[in-house]
């Protein structure tokens, strides 16, 4: 019986890539051999072949996705001239042709993804197989290298400067670091051993103990299960580092037995590793627009091939519709990604603690007792904690503390990534505050009547409260083809977009909120709104194992320690 396999059409939505395939039978009066909802397909090289992730749409077609960056064993698709091959119980059927009338198109689909300081290059692009009897359709993918020097000086510097580039080119190449914190952390692992029940709470983004890691370590003390394990913490920022700090982290790191971060956590990324270690990833941002991780792979800011966010045992998130989105940003799979709820939102939702931190401000702040509250809190602009800002200039300060009037006041709330504070002139601060000392931002969010943010995942927490928001998007273009979102912004912000400063103050002065999108916006990144997602992080990654998944990647374990990244 024979079968004909062809593409219908190509796609791709960031680094996710699908094929739409028709597969028939080249005798069209024959009995049907094979059920095509059985039929899979594999990408498969002169060496190696690897499955596809297939679905049956019907009437012969099948749907086929790749994700570039994760296409196997946390790994991009290998270097290599790649073909499609339909399958059935472990017989092949068909390798997938392309309609020659469509290989001039094939360049339209082509992509080139930069990374790594646009040094490096990762191309996939399509086209067949060299054969004069039966064109196959073929996708290579390759990696491309230069190195990082200025190559347009004039012939006599390029001359002269020859040792001096060379000497540049070594002292920036990563391999040699990466190579001794390997090295050393190995020694350390191998030298002090570990207990078996040590956990080591740390972030290179924060400088003190807070937010998720916060409730997961007080919850333990609660449950008592410090005599259990031993507690170890590192908390730091970049410029409180130092070599000396460094190795002392680097021996944290090696000798402990459970890993909890809380952020992007560089050193990860080269570490040795021991393979009953779990790297568990309480990832700060319960859910936002914005693009992180290999979701933005070949854009602005773009991770490399291989990057720390790779090594995370488990990483959480706060519904089972996010399970895609964080599997992509962290290159993992999505068996890796646990929907167990963020468990800063445990404390956010109790009663009691709630009307207690309500009470402690406003003790605090007796002069905003009765106001209403405005609070702006935006996200910042700039690849990270390094060169973070806001474009104050977007914000007329004169004349929003005018329309403010006696009974309102807006506490400005930067991130904390922006060092230089909003510029408020001194005889509008009675009704524009800098709040960047008025303690947790889960308080400032119980005590706000209005928030207006824009790509920030603050607004998680706050669509519980069924509160009015507002998005200050006056960059939205840029900030998409730059950062890029990861969905749609209009259609899922819960509230009213605003693109400049005066339809900003005419939504407050109209209340005009859009307060409906409020509801969906909670269901779809919602599974449990409880007071339990910190026990559930205790329970099913700490202690035990998470619940088993359904779907495609049910079958895909947690990769273990890589040892052979590049």
């Amino acid at each position: 019986m024979g079968f004909d396999s062809a593409v219908e059409t190509i796609a791709w939505e960031r680094v996710h890539l699908t094929i739409v395939t028709k597969l028939t039978q080249t005798q069209a009066d024959a009995e049907p051999a094979v059920p095509p909802d059985e039929v899979s397909y594999r990408l498969q090289s002169l060496r190696f072949g690897y499955p596809v992730q297939t679905e049956y749409l019907g009437d012969g077609r099948h749907r086929l996705t790749l994700t570039i960056t994760d296409f196997h064993d946390r790994r991009p698709i290998p270097d290599g001239a790649w073909r499609l091959i339909a399958e059935h119980g472990g017989e092949d059927l068909s390798a997938v042709r392309l309609p020659l009338d469509r290989v001039d198109a094939m360049d339209d689909y082509s992509r080139v993804f930069l990374y790594s300081q646009n040094t490096e290059s990762y191309s996939v692009t399509f086209g067949i197989t060299e054969s004069d009897v039966r064109p196959e359709f073929v996708i290579r993918t390759y990696r491309f290298y230069r190195n990082p020097v200025v190559a347009d000086l004039s012939s006599a510097k390029r001359v002269a400067g020859t040792a001096a580039r060379r000497l540049k080119v070594a002292a920036s190449d990563p391999r040699p670091v990466g190579l001794a914190i390997r090295s050393l952390s190995r020694m350390f692992r191998r030298v002090f051993g570990s207990p078996g029940n040590r956990i080591l709470f740390a972030s290179e983004m924060r400088g003190k103990l807070e937010g998720n890691l916060l409730r997961v370590r007080d919850r333990m003390l609660e449950r008592g299960l410090d005599g259990q394990f031993e507690f170890t913490y590192s908390f730091r920022l970049p410029s409180s580092s130092s070599t000396l700090g460094t190795l002392g982290l680097i021996r944290k790191l090696a000798t402990a037995d459970i890993i909890l971060v809380d952020d992007y956590f560089g050193l990860l990324e080269n570490l040795y590793l021991d393979p009953k270690v779990k790297v568990i990833q309480l990832w700060h941002a319960g859910s936002g627009f914005k693009s992180i991780g290999y979701s933005r792979f070949g854009k602005y800011g773009s991770p490399k091939l291989f990057n720390a966010h790779r090594r995370y045992t488990y990483a959480i998130a706060g519904s089972t519709h996010l399970v895609p989105v964080y599997a992509e940003a962290f290159g993992i799979e999505e068996r890796a990604v646990v929907p167990t709820g963020l468990p800063r939102i445990d404390t956010f939702l109790d009663p009691e603690l709630s009307r207690a931190a309500v009470d402690a401000f406003y003790a605090a702040h007796p002069e905003l007792v009765g106001k209403r509250i405005i609070l702006f809190a935006p996200t910042f602009r700039g690849r990270g904690i390094l060169d973070a800002y806001y474009d104050y200039d977007q914000i007329d300060f004169a004349r929003w503390w005018e329309q403010c009037g006696d009974d309102t006041v807006v506490l400005f709330r930067m991130h904390h990534f922006v060092a230089e504070p909003p510029p408020i002139p001194e005889q509008y601060r009675d009704r524009l505050i800098d709040a960047a000392g008025f303690g947790d931002t889960n308080d400032l969010l119980r005590v706000a009547d209005v928030l207006i943010t824009d790509y920030s995942s603050v607004i998680y927490e706050y669509s519980l409260l069924r509160r009015p928001m507002l998005f200050f998007s006056y960059d939205r273009e840029v900030y998409a083809a730059t950062r890029g979102f990861h969905r749609d912004f209009e259609e899922t912000a819960p509230g009213k977009a605003c693109d400049t400063f005066d339809e900003l103050l005419t939504a407050i002065a109209e209340s005009d909120f859009e307060t409906w999108r409020i509801d969906a916006f909670v269901e779809e990144n919602f599974d449990y709104v409880d007071t339990g997602s910190t026990d559930r992080v205790i329970d099913w990654l700490i202690l035990g194992e998470p619940p088993q998944p359904a779907g495609p990647d049910a079958d895909r374990q947690p990769a273990a320690d890589q040892e052979g990244q590049a």
